[in-house]
């Protein structure tokens, strides 16, 4: 029986030492944003921690119960790209933080990008996105496994 517990809490503690490789703020996906309005409004609106939910170590907020209830059926549809990281970075190979208002769906996924002193990494992208999305997705198993 000692040999059970001693298993069982070193299994605990394994598990609690595993870490997203998501690009969190404050522990939150999206800088808060409800994913579902990325796709449904004209423009993302802040989700709060009222209507909040964890999936797969992340934590997403919404605007209201109704697109809590939606992402839950069908998280991947709502999911960022790249674990929320900027597309044009995992493209280029390596991980960046992103501006949550800087995105664009494309045959119904989210990209998200950086916007900041260093430029706007949505324009890079667009001038050719279709190699884009195959060069970050080809990349992305090797960045995601990467540090910022």
């Amino acid at each position: 029986m000692k040999y059970f517990i001693l298993i069982l809490v070193s299994l605990m503690a394994c598990s609690s030492l595993a870490k997203t490789t998501a690009n969190l703020r404050e522990g939150v996906m999206l800088y808060g944003y409800d994913p579902v309005t990325y796709f449904t409004q004209s423009k993302p609106l802040r989700g709060t921690s009222a209507f909040q939910l964890q999936q797969n170590d992340v934590v997403y907020h919404f605007a209201n119960q109704k697109n809590k209830d939606e992402f839950s059926k069908n998280p991947q549809k709502y999911s960022p790209q790249y674990e929320g990281w900027c597309a044009t970075a995992v493209a280029e190979g390596y991980k960046y933080d992103i501006d949550p208002l800087n995105y664009k769906v494309t045959d119904g996924k989210l990209y998200l990008f950086y916007k900041g002193w260093k430029g706007d990494a949505k324009k890079p992208w667009l001038k050719n996105e279709p190699e884009q999305i195959k060069k970050a997705d080809s990349n992305w198993p090797k960045v995601k496994i990467t540090e910022e």
